[in-house]
């Protein structure tokens, strides 16, 4: 993480200092993109990461409206057996994020933005041998279970694109917004109550139920420039 936060302030310094060339004509150009963080995505809990994260491949089109709008879609997917990192057993995960953009400096070579981004994420995993918090607050733990997530959100950011080559570049951003969660379990066996013991500590994202919460993102994509 303080690797990709150095990359991130490098990026931004490579930006800013871009912007200092000469004006340029506006360019109307779309963007195909990968996310180059998201098959790396791990969960944190309040004693660090998780070992099993929640890794996707996400790919993206950005559609350029004119030169202080573009209009862009990502959607990812991911499971146990194309993912990179551990995952538990019978993991899969989807999403698709739509997103506005308002070009700052369509005149400059490096692109500034603010956007606003909407997002549904569903996934499934199956737990073994784990721990969770219910509804009623109640303490258990189960030998095995299917766990559902579903969340909502939107997140304002701030990016830049950044050019590497004529057709190649550098899309960073970050943001913070808000997101629902819906969390359910289903298919326990040998469930039962458990006393609370922090060495358990069952994470929060895990706890069953309905919540909103703080969302935040940072990131780095890889982009394809197509030139209307």
């Amino acid at each position: 993480m303080k690797k990709l936060l150095v990359l991130l302030v490098l990026l931004f310094s490579i930006g800013v200092y871009a912007q200092k060339g000469k004006d340029t004509e506006p360019r109307n150009e779309s963007f195909i993109t990968t996310d180059v963080i998201s098959p790396f995505y791990y969960q944190g809990t309040l004693k660090g990461f998780s070992d099993n994260g929640t890794p996707r491949w996400r790919l993206g089109y950005i559609k350029n409206i004119n030169p202080k709008t573009k209009i862009g879609i990502d959607i990812g997917y991911g499971n146990a057996n194309s993912s990179i990192i551990q995952t538990f057993d019978n993991y899969s995960l989807w999403e698709i994020r739509p997103e506005y953009y308002h070009i700052l400096n369509p005149k400059r070579k490096t692109l500034s933005y603010f956007s606003l981004a909407l997002f549904y994420l569903n996934q499934h995993e199956e737990f073994k041998n784990q721990y969770f918090f219910s509804k009623d607050n109640g303490y258990s733990t189960f030998d095995k279970a299917d766990y559902k997530r579903q969340k909502f959100g939107l997140i304002p950011k701030f990016g830049m694109f950044v050019n590497i080559s004529n057709r190649i570049g550098l899309n960073w951003y970050t943001g913070v917004g808000v997101n629902y969660r819906i969390n359910s379990y289903s298919d326990f066996v040998n469930l039962r109550p458990k006393q609370y013991n922090e060495e358990h500590f069952s994470p929060y994202f895990r706890r069953e139920g309905n919540r909103i919460g703080v969302e935040f993102t940072i990131g780095l994509k890889i982009y394809y420039r197509i030139k209307n």
